[in-house]
C-alpha cells in the first residue's frame, strides 16, 4: 500500500510492505535552509502504541546516548525504513522537519521522548497506511529475518546461540516456516492433495506436516533431488527414513551434474472431474535449518488456479524422471517464454517459467527487464549471467539501481566499476564474526564443504533470495522471483522455476520494502568499514565520524543533478519510475 501527503513544503510518501515500511521525504527549496533533518513518530492506530522511530546516528553533543530516537537525533537523509511493523495493521506516521541549532533540537527531542510528551514537537505531515496482510490470498509473501549476526538479535536475545532458544528461532523465521506449515495444513482431509518438488527435503517441521496431512486422508506425493551430487541425496533419504515418509520418489535423471532445484508444493482439490489445482507454494527457501534461520529467503504462496495448473504439469513431468532433452522440450510447452523475450511482451498478471530451457530466452528476458528499468533492485546469491552483468556495468543514464549480492563474484567481481556510476549502489553481504548467532549460522551453512556435521549445503551463503524488481514504485512494476538463479546452469541445466509478476503493486511493495531492509543492512556495514578506516586515520572515535551534521549542509548532495543521492530521493518519491 502507498500513501502521499504534503504540507508547508514537506512531502512524505510511505510504501508499506508487511514487516517493513519505507518512508521518503522531500523539501521545497525554500524549506531546506537550517533544516537539521526529520523526526518520525509512529502510532499503531489499533493499540494506541506511540513511539519515535530510532536513529543509529546522533549529534556530537549527545555523547552518552547509546540508543537514540529521531526526536533528539533527526534523520539526515531523505529516506528511512521502519522494519518493526506487523502485517495488516493500520499505522499513523507523523514526519516533522526540524529546524534550529543542534542544541535546541537535542533539548526539545529529549523532552519529547518522555512518556506523553510527543506533542512538544509539533507540526509536520501526518498520514495513515495499512501494511499489506500476508494472510490474504493475493499477498502471501514471507521473508525470513535474514539476519547475519545483527545487533537487533543481540538486543533481543543477547549473545546467545539460538539453537536452545525457541523464541529466537521463531524470530529468525519471521513467519516463513510457519507459513509453509500453514500452507500444508490446507490439505485438511481426503478431499485434497499435495504434490511437490523439493530439492533439500530435510527439515522436520514441514516434513512432519506432510505426514500429518497424509494421516488426515490427503494424497501426498513428493519428488526429491536424488542425483549423485554432494550430500543432498543421502541427507534427503535419511530424513525420509527418519520421518517414516512413504510418499517421496527420487529425481535422479541425467545429466548427473544437474540439480533438482525446485522448492514448490501444489495444493489440489478433489472434484468429480479429478484433481483441480488450487494454489502453489514456491520461492527460494530450501527445507533446511540454514534456509529458514540463516539466509535471506522468501516463500510465496499464489492462489491462482491457472498458475497452479502449470506447476502441477511441471510436477507430473518431473515425477517421470525425464532426461534433459525431454525436460527442455516439455518446459517450453508448459511455460513458454514470452516472445520476443522482452519486458513489453509480458502479460499483466503472473507468468510462471520453468527450467531447464533449450535456449537463453529466460536470460534475455531478465536482461531486458533490468535494462528497461528506471529503478531496479536485484538480489543475487550466485554468479549472474554475463548478459545481465553487461547491463549492470553499462551506464545507468538517469536510472537508479540497487544491487545486493552474497559475494562480489556475483557481479563478476566488478563492484568498484558498478559503484563508480552514480546510478548504482551495490552492496555485498558482510558478516560480523565472533558472535553466537554467527557461529550458529555458519554451522548451519557449512555441511556442503565438510566443515560441520549439520544440515545445510551452502557454506557461507547469507543472501539466497533471487529477485529482480523493476520500477517497484510506479504503476507497472515487474518482479521476477522464485528458485531459479540468474545463471546459465540454472536456465539450461537445472530443474527450477520463477514467477514473473507484472503490474501487481501490492506484491512489489512487499518485495521492495524487504529488499531495502537487507540492502541497507549490508550497505551500512560497507560504509562502516570505510568510516572505521577514516576514524583510525584521524585518531578519533568512530561515533564522531558517524555523527550528525551541525548545519543544513547535509542535504545539499541530495539536490545535485545526476548524483546518486538525488536519484535515490526521486526514486522513492516515485518521480523516477
Amino acid at each position: 500500500m502507498r500513501a502521499r501527503a504534503s504540507k508547508d513544503g514537506l512531502t512524505v510518501r510511505v510504501i508499506a510492505g508487511t514487516h517493513a515500511t519505507l518512508l521518503a521525504f522531500d523539501l521545497a527549496e525554500g524549506r531546506r535552509q537550517d533544516c537539521l533533518g526529520f523526526s518520525i513518530e509512529r502510532t499503531d492506530v489499533e493499540t494506541g502504541d506511540r513511539r519515535w522511530l530510532p536513529n543509529s546516528l546522533r549529534f556530537k553533543t549527545d555523547p552518552d546516548a547509546q540508543w537514540v530516537t529521531t526526536a533528539r537525533a533527526p534523520l539526515q537523509k531523505f529516506r528511512w525504513g521502519d522494519y518493526t511493523t506487523e502485517p495488516g495493521r493500520l499505522y499513523r506516521y507523523r514526519v516533522v522537519a526540524r529546524y534550529g541549532t543542534p542544541a535546541q533540537v537535542l533539548a526539545t527531542g529529549k523532552d519529547a521522548e518522555r512518556p506523553g510528551a510527543f506533542d512538544l514537537i509539533g507540526g509536520g505531515v501526518t498520514l495513515e497506511i495499512r501494511t499489506e496482510d500476508n494472510r490474504r490470498p493475493d499477498t502471501q509473501v514471507f521473508f525470513n529475518r535474514g539476519a547475519a549476526a545483527s545487533q537487533a538479535y543481540v538486543r533481543k536475545f543477547g549473545d546467545n546461540d539460538p539453537e536452545a532458544i525457541p523464541e529466537a528461532l521463531t524470530w529468525l523465521s519471521r513467519g516463513l516456516e510457519e507459513a509453509l506449515v500453514a500452507f500444508i495444513a490446507r490439505a485438511d482431509g481426503p478431499g485434497f492433495a499435495l504434490h511437490g518438488c523439493v530439492y533439500e527435503f530435510e527439515k522436520k517441521t514441514p516434513i512432519r506436516a506432510l505426514v500429518q496431512a497424509q494421516a488426515r486422508g490427503a494424497e501426498v506425493e513428493i519428488v526429491y533431488h536424488a542425483r549423485p551430487l554432494g550430500n543432498t541425496r543421502a541427507d534427503n533419504e535419511k530424513a525420509i527414513a527418519d520421518n517414516g515418509v512413504d510418499f517421496a520418489s527420487p529425481r535422479a535423471g541425467k545429466p548427473d551434474g544437474a540439480i533438482m532445484h525446485n522448492k514448490y508444493l501444489v495444493l489440489l482439490r478433489k472434484t468429480a472431474a479429478g484433481l483441480e489445482p488450487v494454489a502453489v507454494w514456491t520461492g527460494g527457501t530450501n527445507w533446511t535449518d540454514g534456509g529458514v534461520y540463516g539466509q535471506l529467503n522468501v516463500g510465496h504462496a499464489v492462489f491462482d488456479p491457472q498458475v497452479a495448473l502449470r506447476y502441477e504439469a511441471g510436477f507430473q513431468l518431473l515425477k517421470t524422471d525425464p532426461d534433459a532433452a525431454t525436460s527442455r522440450a516439455r518446459n517450453a510447452q508448459i511455460t513458454p517464454v514470452p516472445q520476443p523475450p522482452q519486458r513489453a511482451s509480458l502479460q499483466h498478471g503472473i507468468t510462471p517459467l520453468f527450467s531447464p530451457q533449450a535456449g537463453d530466452d529466460m536470460l534475455e528476458l531478465y536482461a531486458d527487464i533490468c535494462a528497461s528499468a528506471k529503478v531496479l533492485m536485484v538480489s543475487a546469491p550466485f554468479s549472474l549471467h554475463k548478459r545481465i552483468r553487461d547491463v549492470l556495468v553499462s551506464p545507468t543514464n538517469d536510472a537508479m539501481r540497487f544491487l545486493l549480492a552474497d559475494k562480489a563474484g556475483s557481479f563478476g567481481g566488478e563492484i568498484d566499476v558498478i559503484n563508480a556510476d552514480p546510478g548504482n549502489a551495490a552492496a555485498v553481504a558482510v558478516v560480523f564474526k565472533n558472535s553466537k548467532l554467527n557461529a550458529f549460522q555458519e554451522r548451519k551453512l557449512a555441511r556442503d564443504r565438510g566443515l560441520a556435521d549439520e544440515s545445510f549445503h551452502h557454506a557461507g551463503i547469507h543472501i539466497h533470495s533471487k529477485i529482480i524488481l523493476a520500477d517497484p514504485f510506479g504503476a507497472d512494476p515487474v518482479l521476477v522471483t522464485g528458485s531459479a538463479n540468474f545463471s546459465s546452469n540454472s536456465t539450461n541445466t537445472n530443474d527450477s522455476n520463477v514467477l514473473v509478476f507484472r503490474g501487481d503493486t501490492a506484491v512489489a511493495d512487499i518485495y521492495a520494502a524487504d529488499f531495502m531492509r537487507m540492502f541497507e543492512h549490508y550497505w551500512f556495514r560497507s560504509k562502516e568499514a570505510a568510516k572505521t578506516k577514516e576514524a583510525d586515520a584521524k585518531g578519533v572515535a568512530l561515533d564522531q565520524v558517524f555523527a550528525l551534521a551541525d548545519t543544513d549542509a547535509w542535504s545539499a548532495r541530495y539536490f545535485v543533478a545526476g548524483s546518486r543521492e538525488e536519484r535515490d530521493r526521486l526514486s522513492f518519491l516515485g518521480l523516477q519510475a
